[in-house]
């Protein structure tokens, strides 16, 4: 399950969970996350009552992890850190109490180690020293491969520390000429105002350039009908059957809605023009420290050879925000109207039959579910707010779970979210 685990940009992806031989924190972080999700249909409460348990714990140390990684703290956050440490200190006894009645040989009892302790005066330290970014030891966390290489490597097992300081040292000063080169080679580009976004695109692109304005499409596709969209796509994805009328539709009764003033009905050909993009990149304030910050969606069916389908969070109505999955991109003229970005997108807004299940309150998931496809809609590039991870339901068809720990500005957008 961990393997087939949605990918994200900056977030670590595992093939598998047992045979980890050396990971640094990060990555345990990045997994802790992913094994909630993971093992929700696994660990149920009937098959394995301490693994649920177990489960629950993880759930509000996420929580938890959460709310200490603000990088802005309130009277507010402090209060419901506080109240949530008395939550994990709950559900910790009740897997505890769990655990020794259990015939599972091994099962881990004692929970008392210094990373635990720190917990218990922790909302004392960010009031003392500030937010915990300020004495986190994380940054530090990706050298440990590095110097665990140097030491089995390139040194004889005596006298380390000198030994791994001296290749510490001579990796640093390669990587500062390097540095100065890019420089340099930089410097010497023509700037031409373009970006080549794509397919070859790196993930994990350490700077990549700034744009002005909300959102910004790239890696575009030579242009094509709309006719030939449809036709091409239609067969094999019912989110494109009736394509053009649909396209039509909301030309014509949707963008007056949007401050357009359509003067007559829009007709719109077999052989109208549109270009495909596959990347977005969207801007938006964080509502955590209101800096500005980027996602990067792709909506490519042949993303580093496998198919990559991001999901976002949009502004559907003024008092109405939804989760969509992408479908396609594309940028269009219309005579006498003017340049449009838009997408064709599947929303999460279909509702889900029956109570609130007892695991999505002990776990507090939030759990939407997709219209069908052949429900897609159209919506403006401009109403997106940002991007969002969902994590789909394997025992649910069409059900999706909001991996709200996947940044800050998530977390504390899902306190306040409703449908």
């Amino acid at each position: 399950r961990v393997a087939e685990f949605p990918r994200w940009r900056n977030f670590n992806h595992f093939s598998t969970v047992i045979h980890i031989t050396f990971s640094d924190g990060n990555k345990m972080q990045d997994l802790s996350k992913q094994t909630l999700y993971s093992a929700l249909n696994v660990l149920t409460h009937r098959a394995s009552p301490e693994g649920y348990r177990l489960l629950r714990v993880i759930s509000s140390y996420l929580q938890l992890y959460s709310y200490i990684g603000l990088d802005v703290q309130t009277t507010s956050t402090l209060a419901a850190l506080d109240a949530e440490l008395l939550v994990f200190n709950t559900a910790l006894k009740d897997y505890v109490e769990c655990a020794l009645t259990s015939p599972i040989e091994d099962l881990k009892l004692d929970w008392d180690f210094p990373k635990m302790h720190l917990w218990k005066h922790v909302t004392r330290d960010i009031r003392m020293k500030g937010a915990a970014r300020n004495y986190s030891t994380r940054p530090n966390e990706k050298l440990h491969g590095p110097l665990k290489e140097a030491y089995e490597r390139q040194s004889n097992g005596k006298d380390v520390a000198d030994q791994i300081l001296r290749v510490d040292q001579r990796k640093y000063a390669v990587k500062l000429l390097r540095m100065h080169v890019d420089s340099l080679d930089e410097r010497r580009r023509l700037p031409d105002g373009d970006e080549a976004d794509d397919e070859a695109d790196d993930e994990v692109e350490a700077r990549p350039a700034p744009f002005e304005g909300h959102v910004k499409l790239g890696s575009p596709q030579q242009p094509v009908s709309i006719q030939e969209i449809e036709n091409s796509h239609g067969q094999r994805d019912r989110a494109f059957q009736g394509f053009r009328r649909k396209f039509s539709e909301f030309i014509n009764t949707s963008l007056p809605a949007y401050g357009y003033h359509l003067e007559r009905w829009v007709s719109i050909s077999a052989n109208f023009q549109i270009q495909e993009h596959r990347y977005l990149k969207v801007n938006y304030e964080s509502s955590v420290d209101w800096k500005q910050t980027t996602d990067y969606l792709r909506c490519n069916p042949r993303f580093h050879g496998c198919p990559r389908y991001d999901c976002a969070l949009i502004q559907l109505t003024q008092d109405t925000s939804v989760f969509v999955q992408l479908v396609f991109m594309f940028k269009c003229q219309l005579p006498d109207v003017g340049s449009f970005e838009l997408a064709l997108v599947q929303p999460f807004t279909a509702g889900i039959i029956g109570a609130p299940r007892r695991i999505d309150r002990d776990m507090r998931l939030t759990r939407i579910k997709a219209v069908s496809r052949a429900s897609s809609i159209f919506v403006p590039l401009r109403s997106f707010i940002r991007g969002a991870l969902l994590y789909p339901d394997p025992a649910h068809q069409d059900e999706f779970i909001v991996v709200d720990h996947i940044d800050s500005d998530l977390f504390i957008r899902m306190k306040t979210w409703t449908r």
